[in-house]
């Protein structure tokens, strides 16, 4: 059951690399969608997804690997720098380093981070 954890978190950041990693123009093609019309309507939608997607990869790494202190936020935290400095590197992306996007990851991170603290102790007092 461990290694199944561990090839769903690993499997998810690989995804959000790619997701993350992927140019530009690719997203732009979302908008010809009409189910999707909505969505794209929505102010800052990517810092909501960013959000949650870090936010989740906390989740995933809190179930995979039973952390509990820090490195719980550091981890993810560092992986979304890492993500934020290739996209500053990899100039072919069309995309560049956003430091508001770190802060939507971070706040992934902590609102994850804290749901967790909240249910460990709630579960304790069961």
């Amino acid at each position: 059951m461990h290694k199944t954890k561990q090839i769903i978190f690993f499997a998810y950041v690989g995804l959000v690399f790619y997701l993350t990693l992927l140019p530009q123009e690719n997203f732009s093609k979302l908008s010809t969608i009409k189910e999707l019309e909505i969505f794209l309507e929505i102010d800052n939608l990517d810092k909501v997804v960013h959000c949650g997607m870090f936010g989740l990869m906390t989740i995933l790494l809190f179930v995979t690997y039973k952390l509990t202190n820090l490195r719980l936020m550091i981890i993810p935290f560092l992986i979304s720098f890492l993500i934020e400095i290739l996209q500053g590197v990899l100039t072919s992306l069309h995309r560049s380093f956003d430091f508001v996007d770190l802060m939507a990851n971070l706040s992934g991170i902590a609102l994850a981070y804290i749901a967790i603290t909240y249910y460990l102790q709630h579960k304790k007092t069961q």
